[in-house]
C-alpha cells in the first residue's frame, strides 16, 4: 500500500519538475503536420495525432480494481490488484504509426496502426481525422478451456474512425470516435460484434495542464463480461481526470467505471455503472523518444 502511494508520488514529482512545460517535436523535413491535441491518446481514446517519421513513443498505464468507494480498507481504490498496459508506437511515416502493446488483462497483445487521412489549420477551428485498426490476441487461456493458446478464436480486429477539432480561441479540444470491434467475447460460441460511439472534450487551462471527460456509449452490439469469471450486467463507459505536459511526457490521471485498457477489451463496456458512483482510480504516462 505505502509503497505504491510512494511511486505515484516520485513519478508525479519527478515528471513535474525535471521537464519543460512544453515539448517540441523533432524537426520535420516538410510543413509540419497541424496538432490539435497534444498527444496520441485520451485516456482509452485515440486522437488524430500520430508520431513524426522515426520516432519512438512508450506508454504505460494502470488501472486499479478496487472502486474509491472502497473507503481507508482499501486506500479509496489503491490497495488492490490492477490491470496494466505497456506499449511502444514508432512513427512509420508523419501521418503513421504503429503500436505494440500488451494488457495484463488475459495477456491481450495488441497491435494497431492510425492513419491520419485529413487535416485543415483554419485559424479558428483546426481540425482533422484519423483511422486506426487493431489485431488484439489473448494468449491468457484457462487450462480447463479446451482450446489452444494458437486457436485464431482468440483473435479480436477492431476499427476506429477519429476526428479531432480545436476551437474556442485553442481552449476546447473535441473528439469523436465511433468504433467496431469484431469477436467481443472470446469465450462464447458465436462470434459477438460491438458498436460503439466515443466522444470526449478537453479543456485547457494553460500549455501544461487541462481537464477533460470521456463517454463510449454501446450503440449496438454486445456489451458484457469478456472473462468467464465475470458475471452481470455491463454499461456504457465513462471517464474523467486531469493531464499534464511536461517535456515529452503526458501524465494523466483518471476516474473511470472501466478498468480495461487495450481497445478490444475497452470496447466490451464497463462492470459498473456511472451513476453508481463505483469509479475507479487510473492513471497513464507517455513519453516520446
Amino acid at each position: 500500500m505505502t509503497y505504491r502511494l510512494a511511486l505515484m508520488g516520485i513519478l508525479f514529482m519527478a515528471f513535474s519538475a525535471s521537464a519543460q512545460p512544453q515539448w517540441q517535436r523533432s524537426e520535420p523535413s516538410k510543413t509540419p503536420d497541424v496538432e490539435i491535441l497534444p498527444s496520441t491518446m485520451l485516456s482509452s481514446q485515440p486522437t488524430t495525432e500520430t508520431l513524426n517519421k522515426g520516432d519512438f513513443e512508450y506508454e504505460i498505464s494502470h488501472r486499479f480494481e478496487p472502486p474509491v468507494t472502497s473507503g481507508y480498507n482499501q486506500v479509496w481504490g489503491l490497495e488492490g490488484p490492477v490491470t496494466m498496459r505497456s506499449a511502444v508506437g514508432y512513427g512509420v511515416h508523419d501521418r503513421v504509426m504503429v503500436t505494440l502493446g500488451f494488457s495484463t488483462l488475459l495477456n491481450n497483445v495488441d497491435l494497431q496502426l492510425k492513419y491520419k487521412l485529413w487535416q485543415v489549420n483554419h485559424p479558428k477551428a483546426q481540425s482533422a481525422i484519423a483511422i486506426r485498426g487493431g489485431l488484439a490476441w489473448n494468449t491468457e487461456i484457462p487450462s480447463n478451456f479446451t482450446r489452444g493458446v494458437f486457436n485464431d478464436d482468440n483473435l479480436q480486429y477492431y476499427l476506429q474512425g477519429v476526428f479531432n477539432t480545436r476551437v474556442l480561441d485553442n481552449r476546447l479540444g473535441i473528439g469523436v470516435v465511433p468504433s467496431y470491434l469484431f469477436n467481443s467475447n472470446i469465450f462464447v460460441v458465436k462470434r459477438q460484434k460491438t458498436f460503439t460511439l466515443g466522444m470526449y472534450a478537453q479543456i485547457f487551462l494553460n500549455r501544461m495542464w487541462s481537464l477533460w471527460v470521456d463517454y463510449n456509449p454501446t450503440l449496438g452490439g454486445y456489451k458484457g463480461p469478456i472473462q468467464l469469471s465475470e458475471i452481470g450486467k455491463f454499461h456504457h463507459s465513462l471517464s474523467t481526470g486531469f493531464d499534464i505536459e511536461t517535456g515529452g511526457h503526458s501524465f494523466f490521471v483518471t476516474l473511470t467505471n472501466n478498468a480495461r485498457l487495450n481497445p478490444s477489451q475497452y470496447l466490451a463496456g464497463a462492470d459498473t455503472k456511472a451513476s453508481s458512483g463505483d469509479f475507479r482510480l487510473g492513471f497513464g504516462i507517455t513519453r516520446r523518444l
